[in-house]
């Protein structure tokens, strides 16, 4: 086999390989005998067709099947031995297949660039700070509160935010319904903020029974190219309107979150302990992220591969269908390449970045920080044992967890050369802020 490796641009790659005719017809006899022990055909035993009557009748689909396989194995060989990593599928090309030839194909791909990445001595980061106070938990407690309202039917009341209506929508742009603007027997809580802007308000002051017409303007960044910063109507009727008690902080409330004393003072401790995980889950993810935003500033528009950007594109995509639509199907098309390619980009370039940062400070996955990624996830699960034997008893999850511990190794060597800047910020805003 011979393969000529060619770079037309700086992350793209491009192997000529040529399979000698001699190893082509070895592989075709061999496939050919092994046909001839399995097909049926009539007026011969099973495994005595003679390999004449197998060329004439199935040679061509042989040589089909042949050609797939040298390629894969060609190109496996050549990658091998030119130490090339592809990103993607490679593209075939120029494909020369004909019996008693030399087999030929052209394979183009993009590989990850080869840097040496500025690290971040000397310059400022910010890093996020923050505890607990007494008036946060007071609040948690209120929230708490709120999610185990007793829902009661109010026929008469004008409703307000923090009501539940249930309603039929129909809505219009240039006085034509659009798809996905009608809706029957809708739950909404008036001041969730899940609707468009101005739906929610347009529903204040209705009553059971009630019908209205809202009159509202899409978002200029709505998901839906043909409804962005578009003035709408919709047609409310509300079928059902509820308002809520607030259940009693007492013995049986508290006991309804798994505190079995019931009383105050452990249903406190116990939420301050979930309260700071969660913190502490946050401040580190924030701070993480500011040190590779810092990372990405440093190296400035490092080269990253299109296809890299392309697959990254199409993930958040997905991401966001599922986000949108709300356990319902959405057409992942309907959502313009161009709302996620910036993101796309920087994830792509960060990621070559950090790759690149492991390599030159021979990182790798620690088997003690490994330990304490698993036992911080599994504390907030009822069963932590369970949750620790799934991730050690499958590599897969143990491979997403190192790469997590390789990513807090990078950021706290980094952070070694670096000038900190320490942020006060409350528990309400870094939970408001928090990164995905």
């Amino acid at each position: 086999m011979q393969a000529v490796l060619e770079s037309p641009s700086a992350l793209e790659r491009q192997f000529v390989i040529t399979v000698p005719s001699s190893d082509v017809e070895a592989e075709f006899e061999i496939k050919l005998k092994e046909a001839a022990q399995r097909v049926k055909i009539d007026g011969f035993r099973p495994g005595k067709v003679p390999a004449s009557v197998v060329k004439q009748r199935y040679g061509q689909a042989i040589r089909q099947e042949i050609a797939s396989d040298l390629m894969e194995k060609a190109l496996g060989q050549a990658l091998s031995e030119h130490d090339v990593r592809p990103i993607g599928q490679p593209k075939i090309e120029d494909v020369v297949y004909e019996a008693g030839s030399d087999f030929s194909f052209k394979a183009t791909f993009e590989v990850f660039p080869e840097i040496e990445p500025a690290g971040l001595d000397g310059v400022e980061i910010e890093q996020i700070q923050s505890k607990i106070a007494a008036a946060d938990i007071k609040e948690m407690i209120a929230t708490l509160r709120d999610q185990k309202k007793e829902w009661k039917e109010s026929p008469k009341v004008q409703a307000k935010k923090g009501d539940r209506v249930t309603i039929n929508f129909e809505g219009f742009v240039d006085g034509e319904v659009f798809e996905g603007g009608k809706g029957n027997d809708h739950v909404l809580g008036l001041g969730s903020g899940s609707m468009i802007p101005g739906f929610e308000d347009g529903i204040l002051g209705m009553k059971k029974g009630d019908s209205r017409d809202v009159e509202v303007v899409f978002p200029e960044d709505y998901h839906a190219e043909n409804l962005k910063a578009k003035p709408a109507v919709f047609k409310i009727d509300v079928t059902k309107l509820e308002r809520g008690d607030l259940p009693k902080i007492d013995e049986v409330f508290i006991k309804s979150f798994g505190i079995e004393s019931g009383t105050e003072e452990d249903f406190k401790a116990d939420l301050k302990k979930q309260m700071e995980r969660e913190l502490s889950s946050a401040l580190k993810n924030m701070n993480k992220t500011k040190v590779f935003d810092a990372l990405v500033e440093a190296n400035g528009e490092t080269p990253v591969p299109t296809s890299a950007i392309t697959a990254e594109v199409q993930t958040l995509k997905k991401q966001a269908a599922e986000r949108f639509g709300g356990g319902q199907q959405f057409e992942v098309n309907q959502l313009p390449d161009e709302l996620f390619t910036e993101q796309a980009e920087r994830r792509v370039r960060l990621g070559v970045l950090l790759g690149a940062t492991v390599k030159a400070l021979e990182l790798k996955p620690e088997d003690a920080r490994i330990k304490s990624l698993i036992d911080e996830m599994a504390s907030a699960y009822d069963d932590p044992d369970e949750v620790v034997n799934f991730y050690y008893s499958n590599e897969d999850n143990l491979r997403q967890i190192g790469a997590l511990a390789v990513e807090e190794q990078v950021a706290e060597k980094l952070l070694e050369k670096a000038s900190l800047k320490p942020i006060d910020m409350s528990y309400s805003d870094v939970m408001k802020n928090r990164q995905s």
